[in-house]
């Protein structure tokens, strides 16, 4: 499922709450060789100019805002994966639990 067309996920409320830490993105030679071990895929995609220049503000010297851009991708994702995880489980986790507050001696049932 796309949570692009999720009207109940708000993408930029979770990107408020949970901002990418530009701390994590390292510059230099020793990076560069780090980030050769990971496979990386080369695309050209058109993105809003007010987008880059927010996750250029983000990093030093604008320097590393590709690999910020991928970490918030990345994050996004998680995001997502732990959204559908949530929907898929909590009913059952809600009727256990609703369960075992029925089973429990001393509780009175409405």
């Amino acid at each position: 499922m796309s949570t692009t067309k999720d009207k109940e996920f708000d993408y930029q409320a979770h990107m408020r709450e949970n901002a990418p830490d530009s701390t994590k993105i390292h510059c230099g030679q020793g990076a560069r060789q780090e980030r050769r071990k990971v496979e990386k895929t080369r695309i050209t995609i058109r993105v809003d100019a007010e987008i880059v220049e927010q996750f250029k503000q983000m990093v030093p010297h604008g320097r590393g805002y590709q690999s910020l851009i991928n970490q918030a991708l990345q994050e996004w994702l998680a995001a997502r994966g732990v959204k559908e995880l949530l929907k898929e489980e909590l009913p059952s986790i809600l009727l256990k639990l609703v369960s075992e507050i029925q089973a429990s001696p001393g509780v009175v049932s409405t």
